[in-house]
């Protein structure tokens, strides 16, 4: 092997040497994050000029889109794989990786892909790939695709990917091809070395290689130059696929059987040339060694942080020195070929005109001898095998005999738009015109260009002058001049740099200073140099009044500053200058020369260029008047300038002293006149001057002293003629446009801001734009309330002067200013304001203005503003607004603009309407020329957190508009997003916002805009009162009868897409999102675990209605403990009802009853709570009580809360529950209402009505009614907080039982029977020859219990009796039903036990016995509630039974041993038991 392999190496070694250094290379690579960061900016730069170049009026495919989404996506997941540490990770995302990467790696090389060469694409995947299988630990496969990486495209493989690499495998091997070329590079130099034959072999050869020996290159020179360039770049790309076949055999060979014969070494043998038949030689005696820098072959260039190129520096005492600008063109992106059908009107640049964007070349004369171990090729410099991706050809002299291989750049391809759905463009400002001039293989010395600190100057490119050309012009901008020697005509998207050279018959290349050391703006010899960041030198002062116009970016390449503070002086190329002039004084003194400048620029006026916003200056901002018209207007000042007197005059001095002339009386008038119409006048005429200047900097200068200002103030505070207000604002704004200093000085007065504000106020429209451009804070439009008088001005026609035309539009101003206000300040403030607009009806005004390009922006930031302060203005702006001016401004903009339309658009759908909302987003998805989804999937992949979830909520609801049954790669997409920023756990407000997001995304949406998903669920589970809330308010809508929108429409649209919702979340990869949420659950917020628990309780509610496709088992791992943690530990009865209904889902899995049981207990006692809220609480209930597993037992616990002696007021015969009021009737007659909503009760009234003793209390409607041993019956009115007696009916005889209603009494007294009272008659009888001890009536019934152990059943309405039950005769004792309790439709009677029963439970409907209670105890009281059956005994011992399963489960007993129970009652909700007792007690038991 040749080259640096002094010895022979077997296959194996072969092998061996592969796997160690590419191994080493990839493993590099993994570790040097920011290099692969680096690395691919540099490879998107490249895409995006590939881009940039490509026709504007092409439509790329969206398989073409879909191609390089893969790509970025594969790039994506490579370095999430790098990033994790979780092994499960990993393996995911290399596997996503692969399929994505292997897309692009099986392209088709020979074809292209959204413009860009697959060859490209193919070799970056490929690139990636090794990284992929590196990560594997399979290096046979990481070497296969390095190699293959070399073999699909060799040059951007040595000069992009992998250069060190290259180096270290092919660079060896190409040293007889590097010799070549050294050698018939020098050999062409020595043609242009006048007396090359006489020097010696001591000559030192440094003293030629200078810059003069460049300028004196003849045309075909350069030509064969360029010749040799490209048949150099040829050869290296050859011979490098040839070994990289060569080591991919050897690789092959050896891992297969060993009979396959080992390949054959190739060799690089350098290329024949016709370049031999220069008729001049070099001689035998002289030996030139290779003269090659350290970076042959690839470019060191590396990016700064604002993305220009910066070049490196070497040391001067290396060999070899240079700066190769032809690669680092190449690495800002000219990577494909020019389009060949370019339109006829299209003008391109001759061979004759200058490329002014061309960088600054450095040449070095260096012909130094290299060592063979430093021999390393150098870049090619012409274009590779013909094609436009190879890097630029630059030459300090172009030939006017363009050669085969010298293709002009066509200025159309400076104006191509950027695609805005390559999430691969990079983001940083790239040059729009490439130059394709011939890259001097001669170098300045390290010695005079590079010793500068910090410092690295270049002389310009100079092409050589042919008077025989014709001008070339661009047919697009009209203004573009072009004199008959030569021109320029730069287009740059509608943006003019015009360069002028007069005509020189007899000058010579070497009778003009170089072209680096005249500036491009005065077209005179440097002064003062001062170098850019974006590698362009200027005059200080011409560079200060460009940007003291109002421009903020570089007047060559158009790309922005970023520092305000120029550099300092290049003192580098001072020093040149310097020498330059020593050596040619008279050339010097012609070239410095104002009055008659050799060379004379016209640069952009500073009003060609829009105005920045305050809020956004580099985004969007009010548009200014139409450049082509403006330039129109103003294009004889370009025909004069030859005669200027600065670089930005357009006036001839003669011209200048006359307005000036002109213009000093008026002035006079306006500063110190006294009469207002005279100092009107005055205005008048000097806004007819100064446009009769033209913006003159003399004339600007004069007019911007403070006193003319404070002049124009005045008239601005004290006129009345809105003609002169419109003047005077008119020649404000101009100063100010031209120079903000003057700006400056209306800052420093408030009292002129003030004016300017009332001037408003007063309806002057042009007094928006003067305050747009003073650029106030936030508190100073605060003060004054400007919105309602901002908003006049959108809604108001626009009076323009037919005399003066603005600078911008007052509605642009406006709006801008508008857009500041609302979004400045805090929540309020920005609410306020909002909320300020909606009610001055700027609405339809801001909707309709849409439809204008400039200013949209603004507008829709204001619209998003007011929907997020006042959501009941969503219906009105989606009733207003035309959607395709905001997808066209989404598809058009940046990310920042982007992310506000996603916002926008996402609030917007956010409707209570499903119909309407699905409407909106079939409108979405129709709109416009690129396909919306896939425009949102791009810019979801390199949104920011705070777009993202909008762009996916965006994505996932237009997808949804279809049956999800089929796998789509949005919708995978959006989940993901969602999903991903649940998991935020370190950043809480995104996930609040995701959680947000979803809930808006179920649809349940009132019309104030908020979502009541968690009062429609309440609902579901019982709990109506918050939503019958939302419905009296009107907060649900009113359905149109008149629309073609029916309610049933409505619910059907809802349903099914609750459906469809709920199927994408709960499927996404197995349930993954209820992982999501368990974590989301445990957060410290209340307020996100509540909006997490709503979703919880929607999503496990879907689940019902959806298929089983086992996520039910995902959903009861993940979240069955919170939930039951939420039941334990919430306070919130909302948060316990949603928990239940979630818990609703699970409760008859078997799995959960067995995790239930522990908890039981606990779940029971709060579901007892819940019951009378909700009815999922109750099924809980049920569903706990039939557990094989839980013992009823341990479901019942109480607790004695208080006992209450009323001894003192006897026995306690009667108590009653009644509107959370427990009243107690005793044997002297008291009764005493208690307030029983507390855990202790409290007496809070009193009475002594009766005379005797109360007997019985019971209750209908709002009357209670009392009987008593004083021969009365008594009815009361019931208030909050006391009763009072109404009536009172003597029924001659004690009553001992009793039951009432408004229609009659019915009571038991003395000896057999039951006695009817209708209120107004006399009390009947009605005997049955039995004695009555209790009564309970149901209806028109009445049932009385009897001795004998009989129930008697009464028909009130025909007051007749009969038999409802006999029970059986004993011959001993006496049996008795001692209390009856109707309950449910059940009647419950309990009394002495017979046979171990002393309870019997009957159906009312049936007449049969469907229960009873076993117990050997009499039982004297009974008192139901809706879960438990309580049994006072004879003995003080009160049985708890469950009224559902009539299982006995405690037992309680009464303190003072065999005290005899005379009352018991529960509370509705079964939680208290309040027991009377014989010896004047009441005993509060709390029921847990």
């Amino acid at each position: 092997m040749a080259g640096n392999f002094r010895f022979t190496m077997d296959q194996k070694d072969i092998v061996r040497f592969l796997t160690t250094t590419i191994d080493g290379f990839i493993q590099d690579r993994l570790i040097n994050k920011e290099q692969r960061t680096q690395h691919k900016e540099q490879c998107a730069e490249r895409l995006a000029a590939e881009d940039g170049s490509c026709d504007k009026d092409s439509e790329v495919e969206y398989s073409d889109q879909a191609v390089l989404a893969n790509l970025d996506w594969g790039i994506e997941a490579l370095e999430e794989a790098i990033n994790t540490y979780n092994m499960e990770t990993k393996l995911a995302r290399l596997d996503y990786a692969e399929k994505m990467l292997q897309v692009c790696a099986m392209l088709n090389p020979k074809q292209k892909t959204a413009g860009v060469p697959n060859y490209y694409l193919s070799a970056w995947a490929h690139l990636n790939l090794s990284y992929l299988w590196k990560l594997r630990n399979n290096i046979q496969n990481c070497v296969f695709h390095a190699l293959e990486m070399f073999i699909i495209d060799p040059f951007f493989s040595r000069i992009d990917f992998a250069p060190e690499l290259w180096k270290n495998l092919f660079l060896p091997h190409m040293n007889s091809i590097v010799g070549w070329y050294s050698e018939e590079r020098h050999r062409l130099m020595m043609e242009v070395i006048p007396d090359s034959s006489d020097l010696s072999f001591t000559t030192d050869f440094d003293q030629f290689f200078n810059e003069s020996l460049v300028f004196s290159m003849r045309p075909h020179q350069l030509e064969k130059l360029q010749k040799l360039e490209q048949l150099y770049a040829e050869s290296l790309d050859e011979n490098t696929r040839l070994y990289a076949k060569y080591y991919k055999d050897c690789t092959n060979s050896d891992s297969t059987s060993g009979k396959k014969a080992a390949p054959m070494l190739p060799i690089a043998e350098p290329p024949m040339t016709p370049l031999h038949e220069l008729s001049r030689s070099v001689p035998d005696f002289v030996k030139f060694g290779p003269i090659l820098p350290k970076s042959a072959g690839f470019s060191l260039a590396k990016r700064s942080k604002d993305g220009a190129n910066e070049t490196i520096r070497e040391n001067s005492t290396s060999s070899q020195s240079k700066v190769e600008k032809s690669s680092i063109w190449a690495a800002k992106g000219r990577i494909i070929e020019e389009n060949e059908n370019e339109d006829d009107s299209d003008s391109e640049l001759d061979d004759a005109s200058v490329d002014s964007e061309s960088k600054n070349n450095v040449f070095s004369p260096g012909m130094k001898m290299v060592k063979d171990e430093d021999i390393e090729p150098k870049a090619p410099l012409s274009n590779h095998k013909n094609q436009i991706h190879s890097p630029n050809i630059f030459s300090p002299l172009d030939s006017p005999i363009t050669g085969p291989n010298n293709s002009s750049t066509n200025p159309d391809t400076n104006s191509k738009r950027e695609p805005k759905y390559l999430r691969l463009l990079s983001t940083r400002l790239r040059d729009t015109t490439l130059s394709d001039s011939l890259s001097s293989s001669l170098e300045m010395s390290t010695d005079q260009i590079f010793n500068s600190d910090k410092e690295v100057t270049g002389l310009k490119n100079i092409k050589k002058k042919n008077n025989n050309q014709t001008p070339s012009m661009n047919h697009d901008n009209e203004n573009c001049l072009g004199f008959k020697d030569s021109s320029l005509c730069e287009s740059d998207e509608g943006n003019q740099s015009c360069t002028t050279l007069p005509k020189l018959e007899k000058l010579t290349i070497g009778s003009k200073p170089p072209k680096d050391f005249v500036c491009p703006i005065t077209g005179q010899i440097f002064g003062d140099p001062v170098t850019l960041e974006t590698g362009q030198t200027y005059e200080r002062k011409a560079i200060q009044e460009w940007l003291r116009t109002g421009n903020t970016t570089c007047p060559i390449t158009r790309q922005p500053l970023s520092a305000n503070i120029l550099p300092k002086t290049n003192y580098v190329l001072k020093r040149l200058i310097t020498s330059w002039i020593e050596q040619n004084p008279e050339l010097a003194q012609e070239f410095s020369n104002s009055n008659t400048p050799r060379g004379s620029s016209c640069s952009p006026s500073a009003k060609d260029f829009q105005m920045l916003s305050i809020t956004q200056r580099t985004t969007d901002s009010p548009s200014l008047k139409s450049k082509e018209t403006y330039i129109r207007q103003r294009s004889n000042r370009f025909m004069r300038v030859s005669v200027a007197t600065s670089p930005t005059s357009v006036l001839s001095q003669a011209a200048v002293e006359t307005i000036l002339n002109s213009l000093k009386p008026y002035i006079s008038s306006l500063c110190t006149s006294e009469n207002l119409q005279e100092c009107e006048e005055a205005v008048m005429e000097i806004a007819r001057l100064w446009k009769d200047s033209e913006t003159d900097p003399q004339i600007h200068a004069y007019l911007s002293k403070p006193t003319i200002i404070s002049g124009l103030m005045e008239i601005l505070s004290a006129s009345l003629n809105r003609e002169v207000l419109r003047t005077s604002i008119y020649i404000l704004s101009e100063l100010i446009f031209l120079d903000e200093s003057v700006g400056d000085t209306l800052n420093s007065v408030d009292s002129d801001f003030d004016c300017l504000a009332t001037l408003l106020k007063n309806g002057l429209a042009e007094a928006a734009l003067l305050i747009y451009q003073l650029r106030p804070v936030f508190a100073q439009l605060l003060v004054h309330e400007l919105v309602p008088s901002l908003v006049q001005v959108i809604q108001n026609k626009s009076e323009g002067s037919d005399n003066f035309q603005l600078v911008i539009d007052p509605k642009d101003a406006a709006i801008a200013i508008l857009e500041q206000i609302l979004i400045g300040g805090d929540e309020d403030s920005r609410s306020l304001n909002a909320l300020s607009v909606i009610s001055e009806n700027g609405i339809p005004s801001l909707a309709k203005y849409l439809e204008r390009m400039e200013g949209r922006r603004s507008v829709v930031s204001i619209l998003l503003c007011c929907m997020q302060a006042e959501k009941d203005c969503k219906s009105l702006i989606a009733n207003r607004i035309e959607l395709s001016p905001v997808l066209e401004l989404f598809h058009a903009g940046n990310d920042s603009v982007r992310g506000i339309c996603a916002e926008f658009l996402s609030e917007l759908v956010q409707l209570n309407r499903r119909t309407v909302c699905n409407r909106i987003l079939q409108t979405i998805k129709d709109e416009g020329a690129f396909s919306t989804m896939h425009t949102f999937l791009v810019y979801l992949q390199m949104a920011p957190m705070e777009h993202q979830l909008a762009v996916a909520s965006l994505l996932l609801q237009i997808d949804l508009l279809v049956e999800p049954r089929k796998m789509s790669i949005y919708r995978e997409e959006a989940v993901e997003t969602l999903i991903e920023a649940l998991w935020q756990k370190d950043f809480s407000s995104t996930q609040m916002k995701a959680l947000d997001t979803l809930l808006f995304l179920i649809g349940h949406v009132t019309t104030s805009g908020m979502s009541y998903t968690e009062v429609w669920l309440l609902k579901i589970a019982g709990f109506v009162q918050p939503y019958n809330a939302l419905i009296k308010a009107g907060q649900l809508g009113q359905y149109d009868n008149e629309s073609t929108e029916t309610m049933e429409d409505e619910k059907n649209a809802m349903n099914s897409w609750q459906k469809r919702v709920a199927f994408v979340l709960c499927n996404h990869e197995n349930g993954s999102i209820f992982q999501a949420l368990e974590e989301c659950l445990r957060s410290n917020s209340l307020k996100m675990a509540k909006s997490c628990l709503v979703l919880v309780a929607w999503l496990t509610h879907m689940l019902s209605t959806l298929p089983d496709t086992g996520i039910k088992d995902v959903a009861r791992k993940s979240l069955l403990d919170e939930l039951i943690n939420v039941l334990q530990s919430s306070k919130n009865l909302e948060e316990m009802i949603l928990a239940s209904l979630a818990l609703k889902t699970f409760i008859s899995d078997p799995i959960t009853q067995e995790a239930l049981r522990a908890y039981a207990k606990s779940i029971y006692r709060t579901m007892r709570k819940l019951k009378r809220y909700s009815t999922v609480a109750v099924d809980i209930m049920k569903a706990l009580l039939n557990l094989n597993s839980v013992d009823v037992t341990e479901l019942w616990s109480c607790k004695e809360v208080v006992e209450l002696d009323l001894s003192s007021n006897g026995e306690v015969l009667s108590l009653h529950y009644m509107n959370g009021q427990v009243l107690s009737g005793h044997s002297d007659g008291t009764i005493k209402v208690w307030d029983a909503k507390k855990r202790i009760p409290r007496v809070i009234q009193e009475t002594h009505e009766h005379t005797k003793a109360v007997t019985s209390l019971c209750s209908s409607d709002d009357r209670l009614y009392s009987g008593s041993l004083d021969k009365t019956i008594r009815v009361w009115i019931i208030k909050s907080n006391e009763i009072k007696c109404i009536d009172v009916h003597d029924v001659k005889e004690p009553v001992y039982e009793l039951t009432a209603n408004a229609k009659l009494a019915c009571y038991v007294s003395q000896g057999s029977g039951v006695k009817v009272f209708n209120w107004s008659e006399a009390p009947k009888l009605i005997n049955f020859n039995k004695y009555v001890k209790c009564l309970a009536v149901a209806g028109d019934k009445l049932y009385c219990g009897c001795s004998g152990y009989s129930i008697q059943e009464v028909d009130l309405s025909k007051n007749t009796s009969s038999s409802f039950f006999s029970g059986t005769r004993k011959l001993l004792g006496k049996q008795t039903v001692y209390s009856l309790q109707i309950h449910d439709d059940f009647l419950f009677a309990c009394g002495s036990s017979v046979d171990s029963t002393a309870g019997k439970i009957f159906s009312l409907s049936s007449k049969m016995v469907v229960g009873s209670l076993s117990t050997g105890l009499d039982i004297h009281r009974i008192a139901i509630n809706s879960d438990f059956i309580f049994a006072g005994t004879k003995f003080g011992t009160i049985e708890v039974w469950l009224k559902d399963k009539l299982t006995r489960v405690a037992s309680i007993k009464m303190a003072g041993g065999h005290t005899k129970i005379t009352s018991l009652v529960s509370d509705t909700d079964g939680m208290m038991l309040f027991v009377g007792s014989s010896d004047g007690k009441i005993q509060v038991w709390a029921l847990d």
